[in-house]
């Protein structure tokens, strides 16, 4: 068992948050840098702007292409970030005897943004470039669709890069404020976790960040959920081989008390070869290639969401049978050997994952920049284990509702195409 008490913490003084997990058995050590600030803050007009931050903190003052990422690949190690909703994060990993350098390399980039206005020229081009390749993806256009559906007003259902329109008119001095409110020191957790000494760990992490300005912890627009979209499906015409589906409704968010059952029932419908609609709609009905839930968060609302994809002639079919056996959900329950397989593969996925330092320190990075108690690996476990199979059946009974789903549809299908819109509480066909 993962043990919590190998992670040390402390607060500086400007705000930022700092932890150093050891682990023992690795000979590399994983540097995870995290922001409290993510796209679900932005206003309309400038929609892309942290994602648009979040790559230029790789452009180096020298203007020599890659300088950064080069220069940890040269430490024998390697380098990557990402922007969520909540969230934008980097995250490098290293040979252990190298870390201190990397992580000098890492507060360069986060405190000392370069944004000349060339590589902002560039680098917007490159982002344009992101944004069309999205648009070429129709699981991609399925999943926007969704997301607006469900937050037709609030940042959280935009797409995290922005608009072309967006991106192509943000400026110099807007990404320069993002830059410096993302990573003040209220809105910083710094993770580090590996083949490293945790109190000299912590001196260090605090030798980087201590000094940043401690800046306002930043606030997300309040969500209205009678906002929604009252368009229960969207058909979206692509050139594409297969019809892409995205099925999804809210959950109770963070602090309910039935979050980690109705996680649970994710894994019960969608997690895994033995998942509900796996054997569903691949192994007995041959649908689909693949298939998959999970539950996912933005402030104080959850999304469990299922995405699959198959014949365009087969879609009605595929819907009808995801959406039958959410009704069964309802009325007839998950069975145990359901329950307990789900139970077994999450708090193994746990334990498996959790094995490599790059994932224990975005664990903790995460947990104290979204949880308001932050739960240590071994703490969340002990949660899964105590829920019943009862508790499950409870959870997802309050939670699905007939009117429960918004569902999108992206690839060659007419937009006269039949497709059920609710759960159908009279039985699985």
């Amino acid at each position: 068992m993962i043990a919590a008490s190998m992670a040390v913490q402390r607060a500086l003084p400007n705000g930022a948050h700092l932890i150093a997990t050891a682990v023992p058995h690795t000979a590399a050590v994983s540097l995870h840098v995290a922001s409290r600030i993510g796209s679900g803050s932005e206003p309309g007009e400038l929609s892309g702007v942290t994602h648009f931050v979040e790559h230029m903190l790789f452009r180096n003052r020298s203007h020599e292409p890659g300088a950064f990422a080069c220069a940890i690949e040269r430490l024998g190690g390697q380098i990557n970030a990402a922007t969520e909703p909540e969230l934008t994060v980097v995250g490098a990993k290293v040979p252990a005897e190298a870390w201190p350098d990397a992580l000098r390399i890492v507060a360069q980039m986060v405190h000392e943004p370069a944004m000349d206005p060339e590589d902002i020229e560039k680098e917007r081009t490159v982002i344009l470039d992101e944004l069309a390749l999205l648009d070429d993806l129709p699981e991609e256009s399925a999943r926007r669709a969704v997301l607006a559906a469900l937050w037709p007003k609030h940042p959280f259902g935009r797409e995290v890069a922005g608009t072309t329109a967006t991106v192509s008119s943000l400026t110099r001095d807007a990404l320069l404020q993002r830059a410096a409110a993302m990573f003040a020191g209220r809105n910083t957790i710094v993770s580090v976790a590996g083949a490293l000494d945790p109190a000299m760990a912590l001196d260090l992490l605090a030798d980087a960040f201590g000094t940043a300005p401690a800046g306002s912890r930043e606030l997300y627009p309040e969500v209205h959920t009678n906002g929604q979209s009252a368009d229960r499906i969207q058909i979206i015409r692509r050139e594409a081989e297969q019809a892409y589906f995205s099925i999804a409704g809210f959950t109770p968010g963070r602090s309910s008390r039935d979050r980690y059952a109705l996680e649970l029932l994710g894994a019960v419908l969608g997690a895994g070869f033995g998942a509900r609609l796996v054997l569903e709609l691949r192994e007995r009905h041959g649908l689909a290639y693949d298939i998959g839930a999970d539950v996912g968060y933005c402030g104080d609302q959850g999304v469990l969401a299922i995405d699959g994809a198959t014949d365009p002639d087969l879609l009605t079919k595929a819907i009808t049978i995801v959406l039958g056996e959410l009704s069964g959900v309802i009325e007839r329950g998950v069975t145990v050997e359901e329950f307990e397989r789900a139970q077994a593969y999450a708090i193994g996925g746990m334990v498996r994952s959790l094995e490599d330092s790059a994932v224990l320190a975005a664990w903790y990075a995460r947990e104290h920049a979204l949880e308001s108690t932050p739960l240590a690996p071994d703490a969340l476990i002990r949660r899964f284990r105590g829920l019943t199979h009862d508790d499950v059946n409870a959870a997802a009974r309050a939670c699905l509702v007939p009117d429960w789903p918004v569902i999108a549809v992206a690839g060659p299908v007419d937009a006269s195409v039949e497709i059920p819109t609710a759960l159908m509480l009279t039985g699985v066909g």
